[in-house]
C-alpha cells in the first residue's frame, strides 16, 4: 500500500474544510504562547526588583541599627557630663581654698545627683548589707566566721550592686558570714 493510499484511509490530509480553522486555531495559540512569555518575562522583572528591593531595606535598616546603636548613649553622656563638671568645679575650687569639708560636700551633692541620673535612667541599687546572700545579685570577696550575724548573711558591702531592667548589670561585692 501506497503512503497516499494509507493517507486517505486514514483521512490524515487535511480536507480543505479544516485547514482554516486548523490553522486560525494554530495562530491563537501561537498568540496565546507569546503573550504568556511577555507576562513571565514581566513577573520575573518584577519579581527581581522585588528581591533587590527586599536586599536594599534589609541593608538600609542594618545602617539605621549601627548609627543608632553608635550614638544611642548621647542623652546618658550629657547628663554625666554636667557631673563631670560638677567634680571639675569641686577640685579647682578645693585647690584654691584648702576647704576639705566644703569639698566633700560639693562631692556628696555631686554623689547625690549621679544616683539620680542613674535612677532616671532605670538603674537600681542592690540592697546587700543584712539580706542572705544570693549569688545571682551578690560576689563574696570575703567570709567571715563567729560572727554574730546567721549564716551566709551580708556583713559588709564592698562595692554597690546594680540592676537595669531587671537584669544584673553589676553585683554587689560583698563580706558574708560563716
Amino acid at each position: 500500500m501506497k503512503n497516499h493510499d494509507l493517507s486517505e484511509k486514514l483521512n490524515l490530509e487535511p480536507s480543505d474544510e479544516t485547514a482554516p480553522a486548523e490553522d486560525n486555531n494554530l495562530d491563537t495559540l501561537q498568540a496565546e504562547i507569546s503573550h504568556l512569555k511577555d507576562e513571565a518575562s514581566r513577573n520575573y522583572e518584577m519579581y527581581l526588583r522585588a528581591v533587590a528591593e527586599a536586599d536594599n531595606i534589609r541593608k538600609r535598616a542594618s545602617r539605621e541599627k549601627e548609627e543608632y546603636l553608635k550614638f544611642a548613649s548621647i542623652p546618658i553622656i550629657k547628663k554625666i557630663l554636667s557631673v563631670t563638671d560638677d567634680l571639675d568645679r569641686a577640685i579647682k575650687m578645693s585647690a584654691d581654698n584648702k576647704d576639705y569639708d566644703s569639698l566633700k560636700k560639693g562631692l556628696e551633692i555631686i554623689a547625690r545627683r549621679m544616683d539620680e541620673i542613674l535612677q532616671e535612667e532605670g538603674v537600681e541599687y542592690i540592697d546587700a548589707v543584712g539580706n542572705t546572700f544570693d549569688p545571682q545579685f551578690h560576689e563574696p570577696l570575703m567570709v567571715e566566721s563567729g560572727t554574730d550575724h546567721p549564716e551566709n548573711t551580708i556583713i559588709e558591702e564592698l562595692q554597690k550592686g546594680y540592676i537595669l531592667h531587671g537584669r544584673v548589670i553589676r553585683p554587689s561585692l560583698v563580706k558574708v558570714s560563716n
